[in-house]
This record gives C-alpha cells, sequence and structure tokens, in this order.
C-alpha cells in the first residue's frame, strides 16, 4: 500500500474544497478508502466492496447525496495520505476527498496533522497472534521462540517481533508482502503463528476462523498494540463534520455500523 494515489471510479476531480451546502449542490460526499484493503475496502470479481466502503455510501445517505467512493494506495505515512487525499491533492492531480475513512485517532497524531481535524472513532483495532486451535497449549512467547512466526513485511508487528526480547524471536520471523501471504502460509505449514492486525487476520482466514485461537499481543507503549480508527475532514469544514458526526451517532445507535462487521465476519470492537 504504497506510492501514488490511484483513482477508481472515472473523471476528473478539481482540487477544489466544497462546503457542505456544495456537497449538497453537487449531489454527491467523495470518500477516500484504502485499496486492496481488505476487510474495508477491495475487489472481488470486478467489484469494489467492504466494510469501509458500505460505509461510506450509508454516511452518503445519512447526508441525502450520493456517494463517490474513492480507493487510493498508501503513501509512504499516513501523514502523506491526509496530505494527498484530504487537504491538498497529489502533485499529479485527482483532487481531494471530502472525508477520508481509517484513520487512527490519537491525540499526538492529530496534533501533528493540523491541517485536517480528525474524529469519530468508530472501532478498535488491536494486534493479535492466531495460531491454530492444535497448538493453543503453548505459550506465545514458547511458540515464538521455537517456530517460524509470519507478519506483513514493515508493519508494527513486524518491527515489533523483530527486536524484542532483544532479538530473541528475530530469527523466526519471516516476511510477507501481505496478510494474506503470510495466512497461506500458517494453512501451508510454513509458519506456526502470525501475527497482525485482528480484522485483516479474520478477514484473510474467512471460514476457517474458528479453527485458530486469537491472542492479544502485549508491547510495550510506545509501539500502540491498539488504536481507534475513525475518519477526516479538512479543517475549516466544521459543518460538514457535524452532519458527519450525527450521522456516524445514528449508525451506531441503530447498530447499523456493527452489523457492516458482522457481515465481513470480522469482530467489533466498539472505541
Amino acid at each position: 500500500m504504497k506510492h501514488i494515489v490511484a483513482i477508481i471510479l472515472l473523471g476528473v476531480f478539481s482540487q477544489q474544497v466544497f462546503s457542505f451546502s456544495e456537497v449538497q449542490e453537487k449531489g454527491y460526499l467523495r470518500i477516500a478508502v484504502y485499496k486492496g484493503y481488505a476487510p474495508f475496502s477491495f475487489r472481488e470479481k470486478g467489484k469494489l466492496i467492504g466494510i469501509e466502503v458500505e460505509l461510506g455510501k450509508l454516511l452518503a445517505a445519512k447526508l441525502g447525496v450520493d456517494p463517490l467512493i474513492w480507493a487510493i494506495s498508501a503513501d509512504e505515512t499516513m501523514s502523506d495520505d491526509l496530505r494527498n487525499s484530504v487537504w491538498k491533492g497529489h502533485y499529479i492531480g485527482g483532487g481531494t476527498a471530502d472525508v477520508m475513512l481509517h484513520v487512527p485517532v490519537n491525540k499526538n497524531f492529530a496534533e501533528e496533522n493540523d491541517k485536517v481535524v480528525i474524529s469519530n472513532a468508530y472501532f478498535k483495532e488491536e494486534i493479535v497472534a492466531v495460531r491454530h486451535n492444535s497448538r493453543a497449549s503453548i505459550p506465545l512467547l514458547n511458540l515464538f521462540s521455537s517456530e517460524n512466526i509470519g507478519v506483513e513485511l514493515d508493519t508494527l508487528a513486524d518491527f515489533y517481533l523483530v527486536g524484542a526480547n532483544s532479538g530473541r524471536f528475530r530469527e523466526n520471523v519471516k516476511h510477507y508482502t501481505t496478510i494474506e501471504d503470510a495466512v497461506k502460509a500458517l494453512s501451508n505449514g510454513d509458519v506456526r503463528s502470525v501475527v497482525g492486525p485482528r480484522s485483516q487476520l479474520e478477514a484473510a482466514l474467512k471460514s476457517t476462523t474458528a479453527e485458530y485461537l486469537f491472542t492479544k499481543v502485549s508491547m510495550p507503549l510506545s509501539y500502540q498494540s491498539q488504536w481507534n480508527v475513525g475518519m477526516a475532514v479538512k479543517r475549516g469544514r466544521d459543518e460538514l463534520v457535524e452532519k458527519l458526526t450525527v450521522a456516524f451517532e445514528e449508525l451506531k445507535k441503530t447498530g447499523e455500523l456493527s452489523a457492516l462487521f458482522e457481515k465481513y465476519g470480522i469482530t467489533y470492537i466498539a472505541p
């Protein structure tokens, strides 16, 4: 999930940022989601689907406009993504989104990115280790010490396991391009555990989830093994933020939000 922003829907959009009244006049809410990011936004048989794709559509409906889903590729950092997709736009063009989903809701991160308003946490993500039920009796640290561990390359789980306990597990860490590849290795017996975000692991395991044990991974505070996920809107668009906040609260209250996670077989953890 790196490099340039990719436009999934057809059309060319200006870099003008619309107020809420202008969003109404245009008749659509442009929502940025990450591409290739199951279970939140991914393609299946050519169709863009996922929890946050459907969430974007529900938010647009609450605002009385059409949804315009914009699937983006991640840049080097989340701050780059916010610049490219929310408050400035990428140098190659493509405009900006009215709202970006899957943004960490964190005080320090928000202060570092003061050109956007980050709010409306809608679920909590956590780093877990998954292993087959047949290895449930083995203490996790013992498993890490004696068996291969699968991780997605250059992720929080990767950095932690390579350096944890003075590098005790380093030789057992096996790197994969995606969580899906790591889970395939787990199914094939090439690794005995995989460490990563619970939602992505559940999505990759699909119907076999019940065959595996999920265990929270304790990390130093500097690694932040769990975090809330919310939205980002360009600073100054206060009315749009207010409207989206009302919409989010309604989706939580009616159970529509948690139902999206259930639909995709993902454990919903309230923020």
